[in-house]
């Protein structure tokens, strides 16, 4: 049985954000695959702001690996990824203690 899915309010997102719970465990997801940059780092590091305890997984699909994204705040998360049939990459970010609570995301764009 799949979960239900709701939608999330993200103040400032690009895309549209859903949320849903299950095994006790809430997901937070959106989709970039037709965003270009900066969208996808942007509406990354809004919803890793809601990243705040292990409970809680952020579930990013994107049309490719967001390497930017992953060299700013890959130390600051457990980030599992998957290559999706279609072309796009599934990234799953869970929160990492000690570790999350330290990861600056004031700047939501890429220095690129």
């Amino acid at each position: 049985m799949n979960p239900i899915q709701k939608s999330l309010h993200v103040e400032n997102a690009t895309v549209p954000f859903f949320t849903y719970v299950q095994d006790e465990i809430e997901f937070i997801t959106f989709d970039t695959s037709a965003c270009i940059p900066p969208e996808p780092m942007i509406n990354a590091m809004l919803a890793l702001e809601k990243l705040t305890a292990p409970s809680i997984k952020v579930v990013m699909i994107n049309h490719q690996n967001p390497v930017g994204l992953l060299a700013k705040i890959g130390n600051f998360y457990d980030i599992q990824t998957e290559e999706l049939g279609d072309g796009k990459i599934k990234l799953v970010f869970s929160y990492k203690a000690g570790e999350s609570e330290k990861a600056d995301l004031s700047k939501k764009s890429c220095a690129g």
